[in-house]
């Protein structure tokens, strides 16, 4: 076998969960291999001297009996994954878990030929813990920093690989090589196979990293970005005008581009927010970039030019935000990723739109802050992509520049907005309100709290006094007959 002896910073075999992995492996006399990620991430010299999960090969035993084996000695949580394919988890205090499969073929040798590409084909087994299996230069494409799959039928067996190549290619800072590329190419159809649970994972993980934009412009340039999300097919019609210098498709890719660009720039409780989750494993910056690339989806089916040659969309936020609710659908987002993508799109014109004729008055100010609510920094980061990517003629530069400050300005009144509400005292509740005009519980109590809010706010509103006399102009001037 094609041992290559290797210097590990951090040996796997100096992890106390993997010795022991060894020892039940000699007690039980089967043959155990880590593989996997974790050994790519030494390799590759990221951090992975505490690594939250491990991949075990089990050869000549069963993986499952293995593991509830393993799971009794740990004290660990045995979990059956597919009895079938014969693997199993064991997970640990802390959160972390072990994954065991039984070798594909019966050897390691078989069961490295069937995995996705080079770098993730590496073996290491206790008996020679200073050298890795590898069958095809997989350290070699480490080196190189290349993504390559083993075969092309590797590729064809599972299609998620031809999204996964994307996603290491993001979050290892690395490259497809060409003949991977091509094969990807050839059949970037098939990922429309594949369960959209699965592709959402890979999405929003390759979402995570700061090169996002540049990984969607290849996944445009492959095939897949429309094959996965076909409401971006329309999008190629649009062509660049006066206020673009691109064509719609590129962009919405250049929206994400742009927006990473912006990050770095932003304050500390924006990139606080950013890294909310809004589901498990998918952050709110995740999301809005998403968001971002489908901003603009609308805009195909309101597409007009005018005799003068003027390109309009109107109505393309709302009708994108309907849009994506079917994307939504299909692609079986949670509840709280759904409403906050959809949200964004149908809100992305807000923020300009708040500055067309001059700066806003307090009150215009206030009612973005409250409608727009927690969502506030992550529209502000689309709004900002959105105009990095729109440099047409029609918007000459010092307009932009400007109304990127003022934009900025938009952001930062905010949080002084959000430390003025939390430090102001509640004059009245909506028991109060009930008392004073005499009507039922229902949503008139929470509009009119919602309008003394920003009326206190305003400083319209000052003391209990002046909030109950509001309460009773307000419900007597929209209410009363």
């Amino acid at each position: 076998m094609s041992y290559k002896r290797v210097f590990l910073n951090n040996s796997p075999f100096d992890h106390p969960q993997v010795q022991r992995v060894v020892e039940m492996g000699h007690k039980l006399d089967v043959e155990t291999y880590l593989v996997g990620g974790y050994i790519r991430d030494v390799l590759w010299k990221r951090d992975a001297a505490n690594p939250k999960d491990l991949d075990f090969a089990v050869c000549g035993g069963s993986a499952m009996e293995f593991a509830k084996r393993l799971s009794e000695e740990l004290a660990g949580h045995f979990v059956s994954l597919d009895e079938e394919f014969d693997t199993a988890r064991v997970v640990l205090d802390g959160g972390s878990f072990i994954d065991f499969a039984g070798c594909v073929g019966g050897s390691i040798e078989t069961d490295l030929r069937r995995r996705d590409f080079t770098v993730n084909a590496l073996a290491l087994d206790g008996s020679r813990p200073d050298c890795v299996l590898d069958l095809f230069d997989g350290l070699g494409d480490i080196e190189k920093r290349s993504i390559r799959a083993i075969s092309r039928d590797v590729l064809l067996d599972d299609p998620l690989r031809l999204l996964r190549a994307f996603r290491f290619r993001a979050t290892l800072n690395a490259t497809i090589e060409p003949e991977t590329l091509g094969w990807i190419k050839e059949n970037a159809q098939l990922i429309d196979k594949m369960a959209s649970e699965r592709i959402n994972a890979e999405m929003f993980t390759l979402l995570t990293s700061s090169n996002s934009g540049e990984i969607l412009k290849e996944l445009g340039e492959s095939g897949l970005l429309e094959v996965i999300y076909p409401e971006l097919v329309a999008t190629r019609k649009v062509t660049p005008n006066a206020y673009h210098h691109l064509g719609l498709f590129d962009h919405s890719v250049e929206t994400v581009s742009q927006l990473e660009l912006k990050l770095p720039h932003l304050p500390d409780w924006v990139h606080q927010s950013n890294d909310q989750e809004l589901s498990f494993g998918v952050t709110r910056l995740a999301a809005t970039k998403l968001a971002a690339l489908l901003h603009d989806i609308g805009k195909p089916s309101t597409w007009q030019i005018n005799d003068d040659g003027r390109h309009t969309f109107y109505g393309h936020d709302s009708i994108g935000a309907t849009m994506a609710e079917s994307t939504a659908e299909r692609m079986k987002w949670s509840k709280p990723i759904s409403r906050f993508i959809c949200k964004l799109i149908k809100w992305h014109l807000r923020p300009g739109a708040l500055y067309h004729q001059g700066d806003p008055a307090p009150k215009a100010l206030q009612r973005f802050y409250r409608k727009a609510g927690d969502d506030v920094p992550e529209l502000m980061v689309l709004a900002f992509g959105d105009l990095g990517a729109t440099r047409g003629d029609g918007l000459p530069e010092s307009s932009r520049t400007q109304l990127s400050d003022k934009m900025f300005e938009l952001l930062v009144g905010y949080k002084a907005f959000v430390d003025e509400v939390e430090s102001q005292p509640r004059l009245l509740g909506g028991h109060d309100v009930i008392r004073i005009i005499g009507i039922k519980p229902g949503p008139v109590v929470g509009e009119i709290l919602e309008a003394l809010d920003e009326a206190q706010g305003l400083k319209e509103v000052t003391d209990t006094a002046s909030a109950e006399k509001f309460v009773v102009d307000y419900h007597n001037k929209k209410y009363s007959s």
